[in-house]
């Protein structure tokens, strides 16, 4: 948090809140003291699935996009093998059901190798954007490609929703443009 309070210039500090805590505990606080007029865009990064749905059902209140990396790839991969074993698992929050989805199936029954799993995981991404759209996101999109680590391994996908058309138009027309500046074509 020091690091992060640094880099903060001077001039901006005073609109800067810094907070340390549980995702769910800080969001459901600043939620609370936002306006209804006000437009936000959550970027929820964990490290793996800790975070809940209800962070989700959290930001859903008010008129708030979400940049979500969803935990796929490797993630995915690394464990749903052991959580298919786990009477509660840590997706049951997240996707109720994934248990019956083929890939949890298969998992349970049959070893894959990571990258196998890997790029079987549009099942749980589906499923996940299903969700969503209960909560009243109507408009996501998908980033392409995935995120890759340094050797290539498929780790994340870039979700996004939105409870509005005009947040998904933003949303293509960001990623029409590749981090090189170079537009994609349609």
């Amino acid at each position: 948090m020091e690091a992060l309070k640094q880099r903060i210039p001077a001039a901006d500090r005073s609109r800067v809140d810094v907070r340390l805590g549980d995702c769910h505990d800080v969001a459901r606080d600043v939620v609370a003291k936002l306006s209804h007029r006000t437009l936000g865009l959550a970027f929820v990064d964990p490290e793996g699935f800790e975070v809940k749905f209800r962070l989700f059902q959290t930001l859903a209140t008010q008129r708030i996009d979400v940049l979500y990396l969803f935990p796929g790839g490797i993630g995915i991969a690394r464990n749903v093998g052991a959580f298919v074993k786990q009477a509660k698992a840590p997706l049951d929050d997240l996707i109720p059901g994934w248990r019956k989805l083929k890939r949890a199936r298969v998992a349970a029954g049959q070893p894959l190798t990571a990258e196998e799993m890997a790029s079987h995981d549009q099942p749980f991404v589906m499923a996940f954007r299903q969700r969503m759209g209960q909560l009243g996101f109507q408009y996501s999109g998908q980033g392409e490609p995935y995120f890759t680590n340094e050797k290539n391994v498929k780790m994340y996908h870039l979700l996004f929703f939105s409870k509005h058309p005009a947040g998904l138009a933003l949303w293509r027309g960001v990623t029409r443009i590749e981090a090189s500046g170079q537009r994609r074509l349609f």
